[in-house]
């Protein structure tokens, strides 16, 4: 009888050459951890396994000592990375090593999140504000002056979120760094993957091909804030599965503060939780979802919007479009972009161009497309599989789009690729 391949396996053979490659940490053991994977695989292969076995035997054995061995493939990276890059800017600031060297290894935006923190704790407006820092000086993209300077992209939640995490850090550990936030939030992503789905080798493959993903853990060890979506958006799915609409509904607009692009997956998870509903309460339960994920957005954003709306605006939406009254983000990444200044459509990578137009022309049609295929498969893999499509096509047709994007959106396919939430 003809066996089914180990997808965690076969993962793991790719990702973990991948991790060596990107962070040159940990070879040895990296090395060892996925020769035992392969004992074990080869003892107990687990891929025709529809679940776990109730009873303790050799097939859990062989089940708890794969997913041992990741986690430990996991502390090495990122966790370990991040850790080591965390103790050497601390060493850095303390003067016992080298400031550049520690500075390269986290980004611009980390850094800034706790800048505009610190703006806020003293009451000044952080979208007001200015950012100089060595860092940013590090972080020049194709100009030489960083904008990230003149401009804070993120939205509130994310600083709401950080300040009780920075007070509590500092008071227990003596200092703060961003990257100890999305470090968490890492942790408790790869904690929850294995619950959404029933079969073994799918609970192995969704922790290596998420949590191993070089596009996003390279993020998560600089200090990119996109894990903290993805975590809010698995949150919300897992409350739809258990039929908690409008805490799924909660939790969806806790994320929206977070980052605009949790926004484009709203439509998604509305009508997942409009195909989830009794069929009388459909509309209300999705009228209900709008109003409370509007109500949280008002609750968190509109505060900051209105202490200085032009100066929010501009850092929040004119920046990233190419509209703002400073200096704008510069065209970069897996864009479409990148060709109409190579072929010069466009004057320079800071100029501005209407990628609206590109979006509205291939975006609609192919969102009708996602929707559509979403309501006929009526499954959250489908709405994941949709939502990643999507995503893409506007990125692909934006004005930036760059590794932690990529690596947001083929998390989100990734947790549509297996029979994922399957006794829904």
């Amino acid at each position: 009888m003809k066996q089914t391949p180990p997808i965690d396996l076969l993962l793991l053979l790719v990702l973990i050459p991948a991790q060596i490659e990107l962070f040159s940490f940990g070879d040895y053991f990296l090395i060892i951890a996925l020769l035992l994977y392969v004992a074990l695989t080869v003892w107990q292969p687990l891929a025709d396994l529809a679940a776990l076995p109730p009873r303790f035997g050799a097939q859990r054995l062989s089940f708890l000592l794969r997913l041992a061995l990741l986690w430990l493939i996991l502390l090495i990276a990122p966790i370990g990375v991040t850790l080591q890059n965390i103790q050497a800017r601390l060493q850095a600031e303390a003067g016992q090593g080298d400031a550049t060297e520690a500075l390269a290894q986290i980004h611009d935006g980390a850094i800034q999140i706790e800048m505009a923190t610190d703006y806020l704790a003293e009451g000044i407006n952080p979208y007001t504000a200015t950012y100089e820092h060595p860092v940013m000086e590090l972080w020049l993209l194709q100009i030489d002056v960083n904008p990230a300077t003149e401009h804070l992209v993120y939205l509130p939640g994310l600083l709401l979120l950080t300040l009780p995490f920075k007070w509590a850090a500092t008071a227990v550990l003596g200092f703060y760094d961003q990257r100890l936030l999305y470090l968490l939030a890492f942790v408790l992503l790869v904690l929850l993957l294995p619950t959404i789905t029933r079969k073994p080798s799918h609970k192995l493959a969704l922790i290596v091909g998420i949590g191993l993903n070089p596009w996003l853990i390279q993020p998560v060890v600089w200090g990119m804030n996109d894990i903290l979506v993805l975590l809010g958006l698995l949150l919300a799915a897992l409350l739809l599965h258990k039929k908690q609409l409008l805490w799924a509904a909660v939790v969806l607009g806790l994320a929206c503060t977070l980052k605009q692009s949790a926004w484009l997956t709203v439509p998604f998870f509305l009508l997942a939780m409009y195909l989830a509903a009794p069929p009388e309460k459909r509309w209300k339960q999705v009228g209900t979802a709008v109003a409370l994920i509007g109500l949280i957005m008002a609750l968190v954003v509109g505060p900051f919007a209105l202490w200085n709306l032009p100066a929010f605006m501009d850092d929040t939406f004119a920046y990233a479009s190419g509209t703002a009254q400073t200096l704008n983000y510069p065209i970069r990444g897996y864009t479409i972009g990148r060709l109409l200044v190579i072929f010069e459509q466009v004057s320079s990578d800071l100029a501005y161009y209407p990628f609206w137009i590109w979006q509205l022309l291939v975006g609609l049609p192919v969102f009708a497309l996602c929707l559509y295929y979403q309501w006929r498969q009526r499954t959250l893999s489908a709405m994941f599989l949709a939502a990643s499509l999507f995503i893409f096509t506007l990125g692909f047709v934006s004005r930036f789009f760059q590794d932690n994007y990529v690596g947001f959106i083929t998390a989100l396919a990734f947790l549509g690729l297996f029979p994922t939430f399957t006794d829904e």
